[in-house]
């Protein structure tokens, strides 16, 4: 069953925008970034039009790199944009999502920014849909890990060197938490000797596990109500896959099938 045509981006997006200057420093990003817990800005030009996009992933590789020179917005940002429009509907705003791999829309206005529509907004609508295939048949598989016992250096350059936006903590075949672009950016005001220390000590223990079978829509309940980016994904307690917003909004960018129920 189709979503009512009325639900459109600009009922689910984040507005106004939070963007920066092509100028801008990393550690003006970083701020920005952090002061709103968000992992994107736009970022405009002088007539205030969207030019590109810096990431939290964007700023974990300058990080990686670790040279003394920190790079500004118009080094760092992706260009072009995957954009929206307010009165799009959710659904084709899934799609682009979906297609792009990517974790947010910027919503524009003649080519400035007016909100942006992350993959989380649209999981309300996904766990509206009565989906009664399991987590495990749109889960990622296998995982990108780092071990309990490796340090925090060793988990940024692993993190910007895969194409994930966080990394499975592991104690043999358990998870114990993850590390994220938001650990990979604190660890800059680390010092060297702290950055040797295991990557335990800075992981966030904040995840859930859910069981390989969970339907995708009660998977989406989750994940909206706990606030989180991905679900850890166990058969009999081991890991065996991790579930992003992204492959739960894959849902709603794919063509109605007969794993989706009516709901009232």
């Amino acid at each position: 069953m189709n979503l009512p045509a009325a639900v459109s981006v600009c009922d689910r997006m984040s507005s106004p925008a939070v963007s920066v200057a092509s100028d801008a420093s990393e550690g003006e990003i970083v701020a920005a970034l952090e002061g709103r817990a968000i992992s994107a800005v736009p970022v405009v030009d002088a007539a205030g039009r969207v030019a590109g996009i810096v990431s939290s992933t964007d700023v974990v590789r300058s990080v990686a790199a670790s040279g003394d020179r920190r790079p500004t917005a118009a080094e760092l940002m992706t260009s072009p944009v995957v954009v929206a429009a307010p009165d799009d509907a959710i659904d084709e705003a899934a799609r682009r999502l979906f297609a792009a791999r990517v974790h947010r829309l910027v919503v524009t206005v003649d080519e400035r920014p007016i909100g942006i529509l992350s993959a989380r907004d649209v999981l309300a609508e996904v766990r509206h849909r009565r989906v009664a295939a399991p987590i495990g048949s749109i889960m990622t598989s296998p995982v990108e890990t780092v071990a309990t016992s490796d340090t925090v250096d060793e988990a940024v350059a692993k993190l910007a060197a895969s194409n994930v936006h966080g990394l499975v903590v592991t104690e043999g075949l358990f998870p114990v938490g993850v590390f994220t672009h938001a650990e990979a950016i604190a660890s800059r005001r680390l010092s060297p000797s702290q950055r040797r220390r295991p990557v335990e000590e800075v992981m966030s223990y904040e995840t859930i596990c859910l069981d390989v079978d969970t339907p995708i829509h009660r998977a989406a309940g989750y994940a909206v109500a706990m606030n989180v980016r991905r679900i850890l994904v166990t058969k009999q307690k081991h890991l065996v896959g991790v579930l992003s917003c992204v492959d739960l909004v894959g849902v709603l960018a794919r063509a109605p099938s007969e794993d989706t129920e009516p709901h009232a």
